[in-house]
């Protein structure tokens, strides 16, 4: 009877601890929330008021990444820290606490780095030095570093070195798992240094299927936004690997180039008779032109002996044509008179006289481009008849059919 007395009282002893820790945990858990308000509502409040009174940009970031929300869940710990003293399992509780705080103390660094990046974007000189890679090399070390100690608080010293030891040992699987980051690290790096690309870059990389303007650089991936809105991640490292093309240069320089010919049949081509002469004389851009030109003639088939010769030298429609063109280009407000402008002749072929026209547009946009482009050679291949000139082409269906006819 007296065994069975004490059974019960063990048992009423033992009931009567465990209620006791467990409304000692609430009442902990109820104060560490009531403190962990208070904490973060008086840190609030203070960072807050300091935002309103500065035009500091950074201070706006830290609060808008929540970096000082972070700060105020530290307070609970410490509570539960004091109280830990009153427990039996102390040392884990308090092992708990330390693993607790440098964990909070990670995630308010990685949001000190979000808002470094987040403030040097806004600077011109970003889109030329990205950190974003940087940034994440930091990351990097830093979970490193935390993982680090969070295995020495639970374990003894000797096994955080022994980690650190392992991890020199293991430096070739590291490589070779983070492969993609110590190579896209080192390309940003000369990326960025020899200043080859920057955010905002019109590039190309056909094997790649790249053709669009660069979005994001990070420490792995360049990621390019294509003109039709599909989007290419390509590793930073290829950018070093291999060939890519930088259109950055052709705005810089705020001239973009039109390169195109246009075909004569060779047919048509042929001297100026009077009638044709006088018809090109009431074009205003060709007065000079040919009033010069006929003076130069003269004078050098009078001194040659070969006035009304055969190999007396004559004004040509397709000479009177490329004349047209130059004074066309040189007057039209959208041709940039500042770089190189050339109408040519290149080599005849099966296809007629190309006739090609090289210039640049003072207006770089990829539309306005086009719009100038297509102005001018709606333009030429208008007048071209204007010089009893014919552009060559193909036969189609309708010449055949007249043909049969």
């Amino acid at each position: 009877m007296v065994n069975r007395i004490g059974m019960l009282l063990e048992r009423y002893d033992i009931y009567n601890r465990w209620v006791s820790v467990a409304i000692s945990i609430i009442i902990i858990l109820l104060i560490c929330i009531i403190v962990q308000k208070i904490t973060k509502y008086i840190i609030l409040n203070i960072i807050q008021k300091i935002v309103n009174k500065t035009d500091n940009v950074f201070d706006e970031i830290l609060y808008e990444k929540k970096v000082f929300h972070n700060i105020s869940h530290i307070a609970p710990a410490i509570i539960i820290y004091i109280f830990s003293n009153s427990f039996e399992s102390r040392e884990i509780i308090q092992s708990i606490v330390y693993a607790y705080i440098l964990l909070i103390l990670t995630l308010t660094l990685f949001k000190i780095l979000d808002s470094i990046q987040q403030i040097y974007r806004t600077k011109e000189f970003s889109k030329s030095r990205p950190i974003k890679g940087i940034i994440q090399v930091i990351k990097i070390i830093i979970c490193v570093f935390a993982v680090v100690f969070i295995v020495a608080i639970f374990t003894s010293d000797s096994a955080a070195w022994a980690m650190l030891s392992g991890l020199g040992g293991m430096s070739a699987i590291i490589i070779l798992i983070f492969r993609d980051s110590i190579l896209g690290l080192v390309a940003g790096i000369q990326l960025s240094t020899n200043n080859l690309l920057k955010i905002g870059d019109w590039i190309e990389m056909q094997q790649f299927g790249a053709d669009g303007e660069v979005v994001d650089i990070s420490l792995t991936n360049i990621t390019v936004e294509n003109w039709d809105k599909t989007l290419v991640n390509v590793p930073a490292y290829k950018f070093i690997d291999e060939s890519f093309k930088n259109w950055r240069g052709m705005t810089d320089a705020g001239g973009r180039r039109i390169k195109r010919a246009i075909h004569i049949d060779i047919n048509t081509i042929r001297f100026l008779d009077d009638k044709l002469y006088d018809h090109l004389m009431e074009v205003d851009m060709l007065k000079d032109y040919l009033t010069s030109k006929q003076c130069d003639i003269n004078a050098y088939n009078k001194s040659c002996n070969m006035v009304n010769n055969v190999n007396g030298r004559k004004l040509t429609n397709i000479g009177s044509f490329r004349a047209y063109v130059i004074e066309y280009l040189k007057r039209n407000p959208k041709i940039h008179n500042d770089f190189t402008l050339l109408v040519r002749q290149l080599a005849p072929t099966d296809t007629g006289l190309p006739i090609e026209i090289y210039c640049f547009t003072n207006d770089t946009a990829w539309a306005n481009y086009e719009g100038i482009m297509a102005d001018i050679f709606d333009h030429l291949l208008a007048i071209i008849s204007e010089f009893d000139l014919k552009v060559y082409q193909n036969p189609s269906g309708s010449d055949f059919v007249k043909l049969a006819k």
